[in-house]
Order: structure tokens, then C-alpha cells, then sequence
């Protein structure tokens, strides 16, 4: 009787059972051994929305990514059973990891503090025709001078106060080192008929965001 059933009505059955016990997966594996269509029904509903429900390691989330592009591109060195790309229906881009390049401006940025805050370490330099300063800091030993410059621990640290998501500087991970810049230039700032000299500090940064959502 199980077999005749509309897909539409085994998957809502299935989504039932699955979100109670999404913790623990035999009753889903008992779904699938009832017959064929039961269990690509169930393959459909766990595939749906795999990303937002796993809990894993990254690396495994990586491999799940890889099996969703293989099954769009059809391109794939290992045998399929299942398209599993046919099942995906959402997607939760906050949960995804990002990595990208940033830039933080402050407009109106004092010379002398910048010099202060700079001006012993090693990359730190000075373009009297531009008159413009710079200064940068790579990978871990980077990041602890950071930390000792602000004298702020979580200076490269930022979490949304609703999705609970977390984004931080990225400055060294198991395949690269990356530099966090800073610059800072003058500028001039016409108001009134009249001009002003300001310094201009900007921060260019690699950031990366997502990885550690928490529900």
C-alpha cells in the first residue's frame, strides 16, 4: 500500500518524522528500506536543505558541496546513485563559508596617531611625494602585534547580534598567509568655499564569514 502512495504525501510523511529526530537518523534509515520509493523519497527530504541542517566538520560540508556541483555539472569520478543537486530546494547563504576582500575607511583620521600607533614596526613606511604612510601585518605573528597595538584581543572579531554568524580578519589558514593594510593618505574636503586638509586612514583586509553559524 506504502509503494502507491503520491510522492508529494511520502515526503510530507518523512518531513514529519525527520525534524523530531533529526538527531538521530535510524528512523530515516528505516524509511529508506521499505522499498525503492520510499527511499529516494527520503534521500529527497534529508538533501533538501543538507547545509542548513549539518552539524559536521567543515571538511566534510566541503565533500557535500562538491557531491551538489558534481550532480549539476554531471561531471563526476565516482558513481552516483542519486541526483542529489535534483533534491536541493533551499539554501541558507549565511551558512556558507565567504571569504573576500574588504575595505574600511575612516574619513577623518589623525596623521600623529597613526604614526603612534605604527611607526616601530618593520613594514611600516613613509612616501614624502605622496605623503602617505603604510603599514602591514601577515599571518599569526601578525595577528598577535595586532592584538598588542589595540590591546584588544578580539580586534579582528565581529558577530551579528541576530543570526548569531561570526566574521573575523583572516590573516592565516592550513594554505595561505594574508595581510591586513593599513593606510593612510591626506586628503581635502571642500565645504563653504573652503577647503580642509584631513588625513584618511583606510584598512584593506581579507574576511572570512559564515563558518561558525550557530542556531
Amino acid at each position: 500500500m506504502a509503494s502507491y502512495l503520491p510522492d508529494e504525501i511520502i515526503q510530507e510523511i518523512i518531513s514529519i518524522l525527520y525534524e523530531p529526530y533529526i538527531k538521530s537518523s535510524n528512523i530515516l534509515y528505516n524509511c529508506m528500506l521499505l522499498n525503492k520509493n520510499w527511499c529516494i523519497n527520503t534521500m529527497a527530504v534529508t538533501w533538501r536543505k543538507v547545509l542548513d541542517d549539518y552539524t559536521g566538520s567543515d571538511h566534510n560540508k566541503e565533500k557535500i558541496i562538491n557531491t551538489y556541483i558534481a550532480e549539476l555539472s554531471r561531471i563526476t569520478t565516482y558513481c552516483s546513485y542519486y541526483n542529489y543537486a535534483s533534491f536541493l530546494r533551499e539554501i541558507e547563504l549565511l551558512n556558507l563559508h565567504a571569504v573576500g576582500k574588504k575595505r574600511l575607511s575612516i574619513e577623518t583620521f589623525p596623521e600623529n596617531v597613526f604614526v603612534y600607533l605604527f611607526k616601530d614596526e618593520e613594514t611600516f613606511k613613509y612616501s614624502p611625494a605622496k605623503h602617505q604612510y603604510q603599514c602591514y601585518f601577515e599571518g599569526f605573528a601578525g595577528a598577535t602585534r595586532l592584538k598588542q597595538i589595540f590591546r584588544y584581543d578580539q580586534w579582528d572579531f565581529r558577530q551579528h547580534p541576530l543570526t548569531n554568524t561570526k566574521g573575523y580578519v583572516l590573516l592565516e589558514d592550513y594554505e595561505n598567509k594574508y595581510q591586513v593594510k593599513f593606510i593612510w593618505s591626506q586628503s581635502t574636503l571642500s565645504e563653504n568655499n573652503r577647503e580642509f586638509i584631513l588625513g584618511r586612514m583606510s584598512c584593506n583586509f581579507v574576511a572570512d564569514s559564515g563558518e561558525f553559524q550557530e542556531k
